[in-house]
C-alpha cells in the first residue's frame, strides 16, 4: 500500500489558480524519461494520457498529482513538498505550463513518515 503525501503553499495555490483559469483542467505529472525526476510536470488534461503505470498520490489545490510507480514506491512513506521558483531568465525546454509562467513547479522531501507498531516509540536527534 503507497502512503506518499504532497504538501505545497500559497505560492503553489496561487500557481495552480492562475494556470487553471488559462489553460482548464490540468494534471501534474511527476515521471522517468528526459526530465528528472525532482521536476513535475504539469499539462491541459486533455493533453497527456495517464497510463496505468501512474498512480494518483494527491490533489494540489484540486489539481490530480500522478507519479509513475516505480516512483511512487521508491518515495513510499516520504511527504513530498511542491514550491515555485522563479526561472530567473534561463531558457526552460519543458513542455510544462508552469514554464509560460517563467516558473518552475519544484519538488522538494520534508520528511520521511515514520510508522511503528504499538509498544514502539523513535527519537530524533535535537
Amino acid at each position: 500500500m503507497l502512503n506518499v503525501s504532497v504538501e505545497y503553499g500559497d505560492d503553489v495555490r496561487e500557481l495552480i489558480r492562475s494556470m487553471r483559469e488559462k489553460y482548464g483542467d490540468i494534471i501534474i505529472i511527476l515521471g522517468h524519461g528526459c526530465c528528472s525526476p525532482t521536476e513535475p510536470q504539469v499539462y491541459r488534461a486533455s493533453d497527456f494520457i495517464v497510463g496505468s503505470d501512474y498512480v494518483e498520490v494527491g490533489r494540489v489545490d484540486g489539481v490530480p498529482f500522478y507519479i509513475e510507480r516505480n516512483l511512487a514506491e521508491a518515495y513510499n512513506g516520504w511527504i513530498l513538498t511542491l514550491k515555485v521558483e522563479p526561472l530567473n531568465g534561463v531558457v526552460d525546454d519543458s513542455f510544462s505550463l508552469d514554464v509560460l509562467e517563467g516558473v518552475r513547479l519544484r519538488l522538494g522531501f520534508k520528511a520521511m513518515k515514520v510508522t511503528l507498531s504499538k509498544g514502539l516509540s523513535m527519537e530524533f536527534p535535537q
